[in-house]
């Protein structure tokens, strides 16, 4: 008794592989073909009991299930549709049970048993109900065929198997079917349906015998054979004359040739029409030859339906790797989350900006990198797009690290919602850290810069007011000491203006210091302001480094300050800080000074004092206790103190009045 063959088709290494091994010690034979075609040469040359076919791997399975019917119409043929992990170990379950019985028919019937039992449900069976979508339905069968005409359908198959391309399909029908005596010609034509017309394919225009050079025009009425198949997806047929050439594509040139007939397929698969198939004959075209060319042209719309589909993989594949390298190369952080938010997809960009590895985040809710507060906004966001059927929306919202530091991104959000069913959003994330520290510093330019032209309009008020009032006694007095009292007013203003200058430029409120001493600086200060009919009193003196234009201001602002907002000030006293008595060493120990030591100067006076609910704020320049404003002048003198490395602090007088005392480190 021979050993049963089995011929298995398969495109993988492993799943051959697979199968030999696993059958090493089963009384089959197996024999291996990688292609279709090879298969087929196979069966042409050799007995073959069983074909399995790894419908996986092997492309046009239902032309080659033709192909297999057409030279071996008793082998039973089977095919895997891959639906188990291990490939290779469904197809030797169906190959083995070739070793239990006799070869031939019985083969059939004991696989088909084990397939009806459940045990390899995997395997569908070619032509099998369930699967009937999946093989090629042809009303013809090739063995009633006559040999002639079952010649040239089993040629066309065998070689359409491996076709790629429409050409490749025109070419095999051109040659197959005018090979014989039958046909005089025959052409494929593709329907344009944009232009309404039939566009011929000439895959090698030399050596046709017709030129094909032009269209034909569909839908005006000249071309009803073709007409009739394209709207009914049915072979027509015609016999024609001389007088009927204009009715039959290409028909003058046709019967020029002697061609009488003219048979004309459509090549449709699905619903799809891919083109027409035209066939002249001399004689008129019998029912079997009619049954051929329908064979023929349903073997071609298959074939041009796994080039198609084939097609449209190939270019999503590589829309999809074009997608998939601009994602990775891009700058900005990219993700897609699935609809309920978790990470499905990351890039580069935004595994460096967070820090995570791929692993960390695949899979991981958003909330790993945004605040719950942040998540909500952002799924508000997603839900407006929904409901206003938007494309895409810009958020603003800080990342988290994984080393916890937080990145300031502006997130481009878009939802993804094939077919209206929300399936998740994609997002783009850019990091505005440099954005967001540019609008800062524009902020605080901005503030400064009103800030300083506050500063020129308060601080240049009392100059100009004394330069003012000693030009009126210059007017009525003529008096030369008055114009210079003018002079050193106008002096002191460009003085100030060129301190606001250098501080808006180098923003230093303290440059280059000299030793200065405490009593004359306080009297040319004083000189500087508006007195009315306050005295200054300088306690005692000091010399301390100092930048004595700035310390100038400093002071200035001070007696402004008492003269302006003190309506009773009377006297404005100015000294070095005490060491005994209220300013001695209980509040110079209770500051944590240094041995003990206190240097530094204070300024008093006489007149009602700072309000007490402003004194923890006195030198913001936004607080202000009158029309005229109360926090610029001693922000200013804050910011003087600041400058130098001194420390000011606002209290009150023993007299009532404002006190302001400066302690100078040592």
């Amino acid at each position: 008794m021979s050993r049963p063959r089995v011929l298995c088709v398969s495109g993988d290494r492993s799943t051959r592989a697979a199968v030999t091994l696993s059958l090493t010690d089963v009384p089959v034979d197996v024999v291996i073909a990688q292609r279709p075609a090879a298969a087929i040469d196979r069966l042409e040359r050799e007995g073959i009991d069983a074909v399995v076919i790894d419908a996986s791997t092997v492309t046009d399975v239902p032309v080659l299930v033709d192909t297999v019917e057409s030279e071996a119409p008793r082998t039973p043929t089977f095919v895997s549709w891959g639906a188990s992990d291990d490939g290779g170990g469904v197809l030797s379950e169906v190959i083995v049970r070739a070793a239990e019985i006799e070869p031939g028919a019985q083969l059939a019937a004991a696989i088909t048993d084990r397939l009806d039992d459940g045990s390899s449900a995997e395997l569908p069976r070619a032509g099998d109900p369930n699967t009937s979508d999946l093989t090629t339905e042809t009303t013809v069968s090739v063995r009633e065929l006559p040999a002639e005409l079952a010649g040239i359908v089993g040629a066309v198959r065998r070689r359409l198997v491996d076709a790629t391309s429409p050409l490749a399909v025109e070419r095999v029908l051109r040659e197959e079917l005018t090979g014989s005596d039958r046909f005089v010609f025959a052409w494929v034509g593709e329907y344009d349906r944009g232009e309404r017309e039939i566009v011929p394919w000439l895959s090698d225009p030399g050596a046709m015998a017709w030129s094909l050079h032009r269209t034909v025009s569909i839908g005006d009425g000249e071309q009803p054979l073709l007409e009739r198949v394209i709207h009914t997806g049915e072979i027509e047929y015609r016999r024609y004359d001389e007088n009927e050439s204009d009715a039959v594509p290409f028909g003058d040139r046709a019967f020029e040739r002697g061609a009488r007939s003219v048979a004309v397929a459509p090549l449709a698969a699905r619903g799809e029409l891919y083109g027409v198939a035209v066939v002249y004959a001399m004689n008129p075209i019998s029912a079997r030859e009619r049954d051929a060319i329908r064979a023929i042209a349903a073997t071609a719309s298959h074939v041009l339906e796994t080039i198609a589909v084939r097609g449209r993989l190939d270019q999503r594949e590589r829309a999809l790797h074009r997608y998939e390298r601009l994602v990775e190369t891009a700058g900005d952080g990219m993700y897609v989350l699935d609809d309920a938010g978790h990470f499905t997809t990351i890039n580069d960009a935004l595994i460096e900006m967070t820090g995570y590895s791929r692993e960390g985040l695949l899979g991981e809710h958003a909330s790993i990198l945004f605040d719950r507060e942040d998540v909500t906004a952002a799924t508000t966001l997603i839900r407006s797009l929904l409901e206003a059927e938007s494309h895409t929306e810009t958020i603003e919202l800080p990342l988290e690290t994984k080393a916890g530091e937080r990145i300031p991104c502006e997130a481009q959000v878009a939802v993804l919602v094939p077919d209206d069913e929300f399936l998740g959003s994609v997002g783009v994330l850019r990091d505005i850290t440099e954005r967001k520290r540019s609008e800062r510093k524009l902020r605080e330019r901005n503030e400064r810069l009103d800030t300083f032209a506050r500063i020129v309009s308060h601080d240049l008020r009392n100059p100009l007011g004394v330069a003012q009032g000693y030009l009126e006694l210059f007017e009525e007095t003529g008096d030369i000491e008055h114009a210079e009292k003018t002079r050193g007013g106008l002096d002191r203003m460009e003085s100030i203006i060129e301190d606001v200058l250098a501080i808006a430029r180098e923003g230093d409120w303290a440059a280059d210091t000299d030793p200065t001493d405490l009593e004359s600086i306080a009297y040319e200060a004083w000189d500087h302001v508006s007195t009315a009919e306050a005295t200054l009193s300088v306690t005692d003196t000091m010399t301390f480094e100092a930048d004595r234009s700035r310390l100038l201001r400093l002071l200035e602002n001070c007696f402004r300050n008492s003269i302006e907002h003190g309506d009773t000030t009377e006297t404005v006293r100015v000294g070095p800080l005490e060491r005994d008595g209220r300013d001695g060493r209980d509040r110079q120990e209770s500051r944590g000074e240094r041995d003990g030591r206190a240097r530094g100067f204070f300024i008093e006076d006489d007149g009602e004092g700072l309000p007490e609910e402003l004194r923890d704020e006195i030198f913001d320049p936004s607080v202000s206790s009158s029309t005229e404003g109360l926090g610029i002048g001693l922000w200013i003198v804050r910011e003087v103190a600041t400058g130098h490395g001194w420390s000011v602090v606002a209290t009150e007088s023993e007299d009532g009045g404002a006190r302001f005392e400066f302690e100078i480190s040592v």
